[in-house]
Protein backbone atom coordinates (compact mmCIF):
# COMPACT_ATOMS: atom_id res chain seq x y z
CA UNK A 1 0.00 0.00 0.00
CA UNK A 2 1.50 3.40 -0.96
CA UNK A 3 2.20 6.00 1.71
CA UNK A 4 0.60 9.45 1.92
CA UNK A 5 3.88 11.35 1.76
CA UNK A 6 3.32 12.83 -1.69
CA UNK A 7 2.09 16.40 -1.47
CA UNK A 8 2.00 19.48 -3.71
CA UNK A 9 3.19 21.62 -0.79
CA UNK A 10 6.81 21.75 0.45
CA UNK A 11 7.88 19.53 3.32
CA UNK A 12 10.10 21.23 5.89
CA UNK A 13 12.04 18.45 7.58
CA UNK A 14 14.74 18.14 10.20
CA UNK A 15 17.41 15.79 11.46
CA UNK A 16 17.85 16.06 15.23
CA UNK A 17 20.64 13.88 16.67
CA UNK A 18 22.00 13.98 20.19
CA UNK A 19 25.76 14.74 20.17
CA UNK A 20 26.62 11.91 22.54
CA UNK A 21 28.67 9.82 20.12
CA UNK A 22 29.41 9.28 16.45
CA UNK A 23 26.62 9.00 13.90
CA UNK A 24 25.39 5.44 13.40
CA UNK A 25 23.75 3.93 10.34
CA UNK A 26 20.18 4.22 11.64
CA UNK A 27 20.64 7.93 12.27
CA UNK A 28 22.26 8.38 8.86
CA UNK A 29 19.31 6.69 7.16
CA UNK A 30 16.86 9.01 8.92
CA UNK A 31 18.94 12.05 7.89
CA UNK A 32 19.05 10.84 4.28
CA UNK A 33 15.29 10.27 4.07
CA UNK A 34 14.55 13.69 5.56
CA UNK A 35 16.98 15.38 3.16
CA UNK A 36 15.47 13.57 0.18
CA UNK A 37 11.91 14.43 1.26
CA UNK A 38 12.78 18.12 1.51
CA UNK A 39 14.51 18.16 -1.87
CA UNK A 40 11.79 16.13 -3.59
CA UNK A 41 9.12 18.61 -2.52
CA UNK A 42 11.11 21.86 -2.84
CA UNK A 43 11.08 22.26 0.94
CA UNK A 44 13.92 22.76 3.40
CA UNK A 45 16.14 20.54 5.52
CA UNK A 46 17.27 21.62 8.98
CA UNK A 47 19.71 20.18 11.51
CA UNK A 48 19.18 20.48 15.25
CA UNK A 49 21.61 19.26 17.90
CA UNK A 50 19.68 18.00 20.90
CA UNK A 51 22.44 18.61 23.40
CA UNK A 52 20.41 18.74 26.62
CA UNK A 53 22.14 15.68 28.11
CA UNK A 54 24.83 17.69 29.86
CA UNK A 55 26.76 14.64 31.07
CA UNK A 56 27.05 12.87 27.70
CA UNK A 57 26.94 15.64 25.08
CA UNK A 58 30.37 16.66 23.79
CA UNK A 59 31.77 19.09 21.23
CA UNK A 60 33.75 16.20 19.73
CA UNK A 61 30.53 14.30 19.03
CA UNK A 62 28.94 17.43 17.59
CA UNK A 63 31.88 17.95 15.24
CA UNK A 64 31.78 14.28 14.22
CA UNK A 65 28.07 14.40 13.39
CA UNK A 66 28.38 17.59 11.34
CA UNK A 67 31.43 16.15 9.57
CA UNK A 68 29.49 12.98 8.72
CA UNK A 69 26.62 15.01 7.26
CA UNK A 70 29.06 17.09 5.19
CA UNK A 71 30.78 13.92 3.92
CA UNK A 72 27.40 12.62 2.71
CA UNK A 73 26.71 16.11 1.25
CA UNK A 74 23.52 16.48 3.30
CA UNK A 75 23.88 20.21 3.80
CA UNK A 76 21.17 21.95 5.89
CA UNK A 77 19.34 24.96 4.48
CA UNK A 78 19.46 26.90 7.74
CA UNK A 79 22.00 27.47 10.52
CA UNK A 80 22.35 24.53 12.92
CA UNK A 81 20.11 24.88 16.00
CA UNK A 82 21.45 23.90 19.44
CA UNK A 83 18.97 23.23 22.20
CA UNK A 84 21.47 24.33 24.86
CA UNK A 85 21.11 27.92 23.61
CA UNK A 86 17.32 27.95 24.03
CA UNK A 87 16.87 27.21 27.75
CA UNK A 88 14.99 30.43 28.52
CA UNK A 89 12.46 29.64 25.80
CA UNK A 90 11.73 26.18 27.28
CA UNK A 91 11.48 27.52 30.82
CA UNK A 92 9.02 30.23 29.78
CA UNK A 93 6.82 27.69 28.01
CA UNK A 94 6.88 25.39 31.05
CA UNK A 95 5.72 28.28 33.25
CA UNK A 96 2.94 29.01 30.77
CA UNK A 97 1.65 25.43 31.14
CA UNK A 98 1.83 25.71 34.93
CA UNK A 99 -0.16 28.94 34.82
CA UNK A 100 -2.88 27.09 32.87
CA UNK A 101 -2.90 24.21 35.37
CA UNK A 102 -1.59 21.80 32.73
CA UNK A 103 1.72 21.21 34.50
CA UNK A 104 2.85 21.09 38.10
CA UNK A 105 6.02 20.87 40.20
CA UNK A 106 7.06 17.40 41.34
CA UNK A 107 9.17 17.12 44.50
CA UNK A 108 9.57 13.32 44.44
CA UNK A 109 13.15 12.18 44.98
CA UNK A 110 14.87 9.65 42.74
CA UNK A 111 14.76 7.13 45.60
CA UNK A 112 10.97 7.53 45.85
CA UNK A 113 10.53 7.18 42.10
CA UNK A 114 12.73 4.08 42.01
CA UNK A 115 10.66 2.51 44.80
CA UNK A 116 7.47 3.18 42.79
CA UNK A 117 9.06 1.59 39.68
CA UNK A 118 10.01 -1.51 41.64
CA UNK A 119 6.51 -1.76 43.09
CA UNK A 120 4.97 -1.55 39.61
CA UNK A 121 7.39 -4.19 38.30
CA UNK A 122 6.46 -6.56 41.14
CA UNK A 123 2.82 -6.33 40.00
CA UNK A 124 3.72 -6.87 36.35
CA UNK A 125 2.87 -3.26 35.44
CA UNK A 126 4.87 -0.82 33.27
CA UNK A 127 6.67 1.98 35.13
CA UNK A 128 4.42 5.02 35.47
CA UNK A 129 4.45 8.04 37.71
CA UNK A 130 1.83 7.62 40.45
CA UNK A 131 0.72 11.25 40.35
CA UNK A 132 1.67 11.82 43.97
CA UNK A 133 2.55 15.51 43.55
CA UNK A 134 -0.30 16.29 41.16
CA UNK A 135 -2.67 16.93 44.06
CA UNK A 136 -0.46 19.22 46.12
CA UNK A 137 -2.19 22.43 47.10
CA UNK A 138 -0.72 25.84 46.20
CA UNK A 139 0.20 26.29 49.86
CA UNK A 140 2.05 22.96 49.99
CA UNK A 141 3.89 23.78 46.78
CA UNK A 142 4.87 27.21 48.06
CA UNK A 143 6.12 25.77 51.35
CA UNK A 144 8.31 23.14 49.66
CA UNK A 145 9.77 25.74 47.34
CA UNK A 146 10.49 28.05 50.28
CA UNK A 147 12.30 25.18 51.98
CA UNK A 148 14.49 24.73 48.92
CA UNK A 149 13.27 21.29 47.86
CA UNK A 150 14.44 20.52 44.30
CA UNK A 151 11.65 19.82 41.84
CA UNK A 152 10.92 18.91 38.26
CA UNK A 153 7.94 20.11 36.22
CA UNK A 154 5.54 17.40 35.05
CA UNK A 155 2.89 17.60 32.37
CA UNK A 156 -0.55 16.65 33.61
CA UNK A 157 -1.90 13.83 31.39
CA UNK A 158 -5.69 13.56 31.19
CA UNK A 159 -6.30 9.90 31.99
CA UNK A 160 -9.97 10.20 31.01
CA UNK A 161 -9.31 10.26 27.28
CA UNK A 162 -9.26 6.83 25.58
CA UNK A 163 -5.98 7.38 23.75
CA UNK A 164 -4.03 9.59 21.37
CA UNK A 165 -5.09 9.08 17.78
CA UNK A 166 -3.21 10.39 14.76
CA UNK A 167 -2.63 9.51 11.12
CA UNK A 168 0.88 8.33 10.43
CA UNK A 169 1.79 9.06 6.79
CA UNK A 170 3.54 5.69 6.51
CA UNK A 171 1.72 3.41 8.93
CA UNK A 172 -1.80 4.86 8.65
CA UNK A 173 -4.19 5.45 11.56
CA UNK A 174 -2.46 5.03 14.93
CA UNK A 175 -3.93 4.96 18.43
CA UNK A 176 -1.61 5.02 21.45
CA UNK A 177 -3.47 4.10 24.69
CA UNK A 178 -3.27 6.76 27.36
CA UNK A 179 -2.29 4.07 29.84
CA UNK A 180 1.08 3.80 28.05
CA UNK A 181 2.43 6.61 30.24
CA UNK A 182 1.64 8.78 33.23
CA UNK A 183 2.40 12.43 33.94
CA UNK A 184 5.82 12.99 32.40
CA UNK A 185 8.64 15.41 33.13
CA UNK A 186 8.96 18.41 30.83
CA UNK A 187 11.55 20.38 32.82
CA UNK A 188 14.26 18.80 34.97
CA UNK A 189 15.29 20.08 38.37
CA UNK A 190 18.36 21.77 36.81
CA UNK A 191 16.13 23.84 34.53
CA UNK A 192 16.94 21.86 31.40
CA UNK A 193 14.07 20.50 29.29
CA UNK A 194 13.14 16.88 28.67
CA UNK A 195 13.39 15.48 25.17
CA UNK A 196 9.68 15.55 24.34
CA UNK A 197 9.12 19.09 25.60
CA UNK A 198 12.10 20.62 23.80
CA UNK A 199 11.38 19.03 20.42
CA UNK A 200 7.77 20.26 20.38
CA UNK A 201 8.83 23.86 20.95
CA UNK A 202 11.78 23.57 18.55
CA UNK A 203 9.77 22.02 15.72
CA UNK A 204 7.14 24.75 16.10
CA UNK A 205 9.72 27.56 16.15
CA UNK A 206 11.66 26.06 13.22
CA UNK A 207 8.57 25.70 11.04
CA UNK A 208 8.92 21.93 10.70
CA UNK A 209 5.95 20.46 8.82
CA UNK A 210 7.03 16.81 8.64
CA UNK A 211 8.63 14.72 11.39
CA UNK A 212 10.02 11.64 9.65
CA UNK A 213 11.78 9.21 12.01
CA UNK A 214 12.01 5.62 13.24
CA UNK A 215 9.01 3.74 14.61
CA UNK A 216 10.69 3.51 18.03
CA UNK A 217 9.48 7.11 18.50
CA UNK A 218 5.75 6.27 18.30
CA UNK A 219 5.16 6.66 22.04
CA UNK A 220 7.10 9.94 21.98
CA UNK A 221 4.79 11.14 19.22
CA UNK A 222 1.77 10.56 21.46
CA UNK A 223 3.31 12.64 24.25
CA UNK A 224 4.25 15.37 21.80
CA UNK A 225 0.73 15.58 20.37
CA UNK A 226 -0.58 16.14 23.91
CA UNK A 227 1.93 18.96 24.36
CA UNK A 228 1.03 20.58 21.02
CA UNK A 229 -2.61 20.65 22.07
CA UNK A 230 -1.79 22.05 25.52
CA UNK A 231 0.38 24.79 23.97
CA UNK A 232 -2.30 25.66 21.38
CA UNK A 233 0.08 24.75 18.55
CA UNK A 234 -0.69 22.98 15.28
CA UNK A 235 1.42 19.79 15.19
CA UNK A 236 3.43 18.79 12.12
CA UNK A 237 2.59 15.63 10.22
CA UNK A 238 4.27 12.47 11.47
CA UNK A 239 5.73 9.53 9.54
CA UNK A 240 7.49 6.59 11.20
CA UNK A 241 9.64 4.30 9.08
CA UNK A 242 10.77 0.80 10.05
CA UNK A 243 14.08 0.31 11.81
CA UNK A 244 17.43 -0.73 10.39
CA UNK A 245 18.15 -4.32 11.41
CA UNK A 246 20.75 -7.01 10.77
CA UNK A 247 20.11 -10.34 9.04
CA UNK A 248 18.86 -11.77 12.37
CA UNK A 249 16.26 -8.97 12.60
CA UNK A 250 18.10 -7.38 15.54
CA UNK A 251 18.24 -3.60 15.63
CA UNK A 252 21.60 -2.39 14.36
CA UNK A 253 23.85 -1.15 17.12
CA UNK A 254 27.52 -0.92 18.05
CA UNK A 255 26.98 -3.95 20.27
CA UNK A 256 26.03 -6.04 17.22
CA UNK A 257 29.08 -4.87 15.25
CA UNK A 258 27.44 -2.13 13.17
CA UNK A 259 29.92 0.45 11.90
CA UNK A 260 29.56 4.18 12.49
CA UNK A 261 29.71 6.71 9.66
CA UNK A 262 33.28 7.80 10.55
CA UNK A 263 34.32 4.13 10.44
CA UNK A 264 32.79 3.76 6.97
CA UNK A 265 34.59 6.93 5.89
CA UNK A 266 37.90 5.45 7.08
CA UNK A 267 37.08 2.18 5.32
CA UNK A 268 36.94 4.02 1.98
CA UNK A 269 33.20 3.60 1.32
CA UNK A 270 32.01 6.01 -1.36
CA UNK A 271 29.64 8.57 0.26
CA UNK A 272 27.20 8.54 -2.64
CA UNK A 273 27.08 4.75 -2.47
CA UNK A 274 26.18 4.92 1.23
CA UNK A 275 23.42 7.49 0.67
CA UNK A 276 22.09 5.47 -2.27
CA UNK A 277 22.19 2.19 -0.34
CA UNK A 278 20.48 3.47 2.81
CA UNK A 279 17.82 5.30 0.81
CA UNK A 280 17.26 2.18 -1.27
CA UNK A 281 16.70 -0.01 1.81
CA UNK A 282 13.51 1.94 2.45
CA UNK A 283 12.12 0.75 -0.87
CA UNK A 284 11.82 4.34 -2.12
CA UNK A 285 14.68 4.16 -4.64
CA UNK A 286 14.14 1.61 -7.37
CA UNK A 287 17.04 -0.42 -8.73
CA UNK A 288 20.75 -0.60 -7.90
CA UNK A 289 21.98 1.38 -10.93
CA UNK A 290 24.46 4.00 -9.75
CA UNK A 291 23.55 7.67 -9.79
CA UNK A 292 25.93 10.41 -10.80
CA UNK A 293 24.81 12.89 -8.14
CA UNK A 294 22.45 13.46 -5.26
CA UNK A 295 20.21 15.43 -7.62
CA UNK A 296 19.79 12.30 -9.71
CA UNK A 297 18.98 10.33 -6.55
CA UNK A 298 16.28 12.89 -5.70
CA UNK A 299 14.76 12.28 -9.13
CA UNK A 300 14.62 8.52 -8.50
CA UNK A 301 13.31 8.88 -4.93
CA UNK A 302 9.64 7.93 -4.63
CA UNK A 303 8.19 8.68 -1.16
CA UNK A 304 5.08 6.63 -1.92
CA UNK A 305 7.23 3.51 -1.83
CA UNK A 306 8.63 4.05 1.67
CA UNK A 307 8.18 0.68 3.37
CA UNK A 308 6.45 0.07 6.68
CA UNK A 309 8.63 -2.86 7.71
CA UNK A 310 12.17 -3.01 9.00
CA UNK A 311 15.06 -2.70 6.55
CA UNK A 312 17.82 -5.33 6.57
CA UNK A 313 21.33 -3.90 6.36
CA UNK A 314 24.08 -6.09 4.87
CA UNK A 315 27.63 -4.77 4.87
CA UNK A 316 28.59 -6.93 1.88
CA UNK A 317 25.89 -5.28 -0.25
CA UNK A 318 27.10 -1.80 0.71
CA UNK A 319 30.72 -2.71 -0.06
CA UNK A 320 29.74 -4.11 -3.45
CA UNK A 321 27.74 -1.00 -4.35
CA UNK A 322 30.63 1.18 -3.18
CA UNK A 323 33.07 -0.73 -5.42
CA UNK A 324 30.70 -0.17 -8.33
CA UNK A 325 30.72 3.56 -7.65
CA UNK A 326 34.51 3.73 -7.46
CA UNK A 327 34.79 1.76 -10.71
CA UNK A 328 32.12 3.52 -12.79
CA UNK A 329 31.94 7.17 -11.83
CA UNK A 330 33.82 9.47 -14.19
CA UNK A 331 36.96 11.21 -12.96
CA UNK A 332 35.21 14.58 -12.48
CA UNK A 333 32.88 12.91 -9.98
CA UNK A 334 35.68 11.00 -8.28
CA UNK A 335 38.16 13.83 -7.68
CA UNK A 336 36.22 15.56 -4.84
CA UNK A 337 36.33 12.29 -2.87
CA UNK A 338 40.06 11.64 -3.28
CA UNK A 339 41.51 14.00 -0.67
CA UNK A 340 44.23 11.45 0.11
CA UNK A 341 45.89 12.23 -3.23
CA UNK A 342 47.29 15.35 -1.57
CA UNK A 343 49.76 13.02 0.17
CA UNK A 344 51.34 12.21 -3.21
CA UNK A 345 53.15 15.57 -3.10
CA UNK A 346 54.83 17.45 -5.91
CA UNK A 347 54.89 14.60 -8.47
CA UNK A 348 51.10 14.70 -8.41
CA UNK A 349 50.47 18.42 -7.99
CA UNK A 350 52.88 19.33 -10.80
CA UNK A 351 50.74 17.43 -13.30
CA UNK A 352 48.10 19.14 -15.39
CA UNK A 353 44.44 18.45 -14.63
CA UNK A 354 44.26 16.40 -17.83
CA UNK A 355 47.22 14.26 -16.76
CA UNK A 356 45.72 13.72 -13.30
CA UNK A 357 42.40 12.59 -14.76
CA UNK A 358 44.16 10.22 -17.15
CA UNK A 359 46.09 8.63 -14.28
CA UNK A 360 42.95 8.23 -12.17
CA UNK A 361 41.11 6.61 -15.08
CA UNK A 362 44.06 4.22 -15.52
CA UNK A 363 44.01 2.87 -11.96
CA UNK A 364 40.23 3.14 -11.43
CA UNK A 365 39.42 -0.46 -12.50
CA UNK A 366 41.80 -1.75 -9.81
CA UNK A 367 40.49 0.50 -7.00
CA UNK A 368 37.90 -1.08 -4.70
CA UNK A 369 37.73 1.84 -2.26
CA UNK A 370 38.85 5.42 -1.95
CA UNK A 371 42.03 4.48 -0.08
CA UNK A 372 43.27 2.37 -3.02
CA UNK A 373 43.91 5.28 -5.38
CA UNK A 374 47.01 6.80 -3.75
CA UNK A 375 48.90 3.46 -3.48
CA UNK A 376 47.93 2.57 -7.06
CA UNK A 377 49.03 5.97 -8.38
CA UNK A 378 52.34 6.10 -6.52
CA UNK A 379 54.19 3.65 -8.85
CA UNK A 380 53.00 5.63 -11.88
CA UNK A 381 54.42 8.88 -10.52
CA UNK A 382 57.93 7.62 -9.79
CA UNK A 383 60.68 8.03 -12.35
CA UNK A 384 61.88 4.49 -11.73
CA UNK A 385 60.08 1.21 -11.05
CA UNK A 386 60.53 -1.01 -8.00
CA UNK A 387 61.04 -4.61 -9.16
CA UNK A 388 59.56 -7.50 -7.22
CA UNK A 389 61.24 -10.97 -7.30
CA UNK A 390 58.85 -12.26 -9.96
CA UNK A 391 59.68 -9.31 -12.24
CA UNK A 392 63.43 -9.70 -11.75
CA UNK A 393 63.30 -13.42 -12.58
CA UNK A 394 61.21 -12.79 -15.70
CA UNK A 395 63.32 -9.88 -16.95
CA UNK A 396 66.49 -11.98 -16.61
CA UNK A 397 64.98 -14.87 -18.53
CA UNK A 398 65.86 -14.85 -22.25
CA UNK A 399 64.73 -13.61 -24.70
CA UNK A 400 62.95 -11.10 -22.46
CA UNK A 401 65.98 -8.88 -21.98
CA UNK A 402 66.38 -8.70 -25.76
CA UNK A 403 62.70 -7.72 -26.16
CA UNK A 404 63.07 -4.91 -23.59
CA UNK A 405 66.27 -3.63 -25.20
CA UNK A 406 64.69 -3.63 -28.66
CA UNK A 407 61.71 -1.66 -27.41
CA UNK A 408 64.00 0.83 -25.62
CA UNK A 409 66.11 1.43 -28.73
CA UNK A 410 63.03 2.19 -30.82
CA UNK A 411 61.76 4.68 -28.23
CA UNK A 412 65.15 6.40 -28.04
CA UNK A 413 65.38 6.61 -31.84
CA UNK A 414 61.91 8.19 -32.02
CA UNK A 415 62.59 10.80 -29.32
CA UNK A 416 65.95 11.71 -30.83
CA UNK A 417 64.49 12.25 -34.29
CA UNK A 418 61.20 13.89 -33.31
CA UNK A 419 62.27 16.01 -30.35
CA UNK A 420 59.17 14.77 -28.50
CA UNK A 421 58.96 16.34 -24.98
CA UNK A 422 60.34 14.02 -22.32
CA UNK A 423 57.63 14.92 -19.78
CA UNK A 424 54.69 13.74 -21.92
CA UNK A 425 53.53 10.26 -22.97
CA UNK A 426 54.32 8.83 -26.38
CA UNK A 427 51.75 9.54 -29.13
CA UNK A 428 49.26 6.70 -29.51
CA UNK A 429 50.10 6.04 -33.16
CA UNK A 430 53.81 5.93 -32.33
CA UNK A 431 53.17 3.43 -29.51
CA UNK A 432 51.47 1.15 -32.01
CA UNK A 433 54.33 1.46 -34.49
CA UNK A 434 57.02 0.80 -31.87
CA UNK A 435 55.19 -2.24 -30.48
CA UNK A 436 54.71 -3.67 -33.96
CA UNK A 437 58.37 -3.13 -34.84
CA UNK A 438 59.50 -4.69 -31.54
CA UNK A 439 57.32 -7.71 -32.27
CA UNK A 440 58.86 -8.09 -35.72
CA UNK A 441 62.48 -7.73 -34.61
CA UNK A 442 62.16 -9.95 -31.53
CA UNK A 443 59.85 -12.41 -33.33
CA UNK A 444 57.32 -12.55 -30.45
CA UNK A 445 53.65 -11.66 -30.18
CA UNK A 446 50.86 -11.45 -27.58
CA UNK A 447 51.74 -12.28 -24.00
CA UNK A 448 55.34 -13.13 -24.91
CA UNK A 449 55.73 -9.52 -26.06
CA UNK A 450 53.63 -7.64 -23.53
CA UNK A 451 54.57 -9.40 -20.28
CA UNK A 452 58.31 -8.59 -20.42
CA UNK A 453 57.52 -4.98 -21.38
CA UNK A 454 55.05 -4.72 -18.53
CA UNK A 455 57.54 -6.12 -16.03
CA UNK A 456 60.18 -3.72 -17.32
CA UNK A 457 57.86 -0.73 -17.01
CA UNK A 458 56.19 -1.50 -13.68
CA UNK A 459 58.32 -4.11 -11.90
CA UNK A 460 55.22 -6.19 -11.10
CA UNK A 461 52.47 -8.12 -12.81
CA UNK A 462 49.80 -6.17 -10.87
CA UNK A 463 48.16 -2.94 -11.99
CA UNK A 464 46.76 -1.38 -15.16
CA UNK A 465 46.92 -3.00 -18.58
CA UNK A 466 50.05 -2.21 -20.54
CA UNK A 467 48.18 -0.26 -23.23
CA UNK A 468 46.89 2.07 -20.49
CA UNK A 469 50.39 2.44 -19.08
CA UNK A 470 51.65 3.88 -22.33
CA UNK A 471 49.01 6.63 -22.16
CA UNK A 472 50.11 7.91 -18.74
CA UNK A 473 53.85 7.16 -18.38
CA UNK A 474 56.04 9.91 -19.81
CA UNK A 475 58.83 9.29 -22.30
CA UNK A 476 61.35 10.01 -19.55
CA UNK A 477 59.77 7.39 -17.28
CA UNK A 478 59.59 4.78 -20.03
CA UNK A 479 63.23 5.29 -21.03
CA UNK A 480 64.59 5.27 -17.47
CA UNK A 481 62.60 2.19 -16.46
CA UNK A 482 63.58 0.22 -19.57
CA UNK A 483 67.24 1.17 -19.03
CA UNK A 484 66.98 -0.17 -15.46
CA UNK A 485 65.37 -3.36 -16.75
CA UNK A 486 68.22 -3.84 -19.22
CA UNK A 487 70.70 -3.54 -16.37
CA UNK A 488 68.74 -6.16 -14.41
CA UNK A 489 68.78 -8.42 -17.45
CA UNK A 490 72.53 -7.97 -17.75
CA UNK A 491 72.19 -6.46 -21.19
CA UNK A 492 74.03 -3.26 -22.02
CA UNK A 493 72.70 -1.15 -24.86
CA UNK A 494 75.01 -1.16 -27.87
Amino acid sequence: MPTNLMTPTPWHTRFAPSPTGTMHLGNARTAILNWLMARKHQGSFSVRLEDTDRERSTFASEASILSSLAWMQLEPDHPVVRQSTRLERYQNMARALMDKGLAYPCFCTEAELQKDREMAASKGLPPRYTGKCSTLSPEEIHKKMEQGHPYTIRFRVDQNIPGIEFTDLIKGLMNIPIQAFGDFVILRSNGWPSYNFAVVIDDQDMGITLVLRGEDHLTNTARQILLYKALDMVPPRFAHHGLLVDTNQHKLSKRTGAKSIPELMRAGIHPLALVHYLAGLSGAVKGKHIVGSLDELVERFNPRRLGRGNAVFQMQELEQLSRTYWHKLDTEQLLPHLEELASLGAPWHNLSAQQQKALIATVQPNANCGHDFAPLLTPLLRLQACYDPEAIELVQRQPNGHIIRTFLELVLDFTALSGHPADTPLPLDEIGRILKETSTRAQVTGKELYLPLRMGLMGTSQGPEIKQLFTVLTCEQIIRRMQDACVLAGIARD
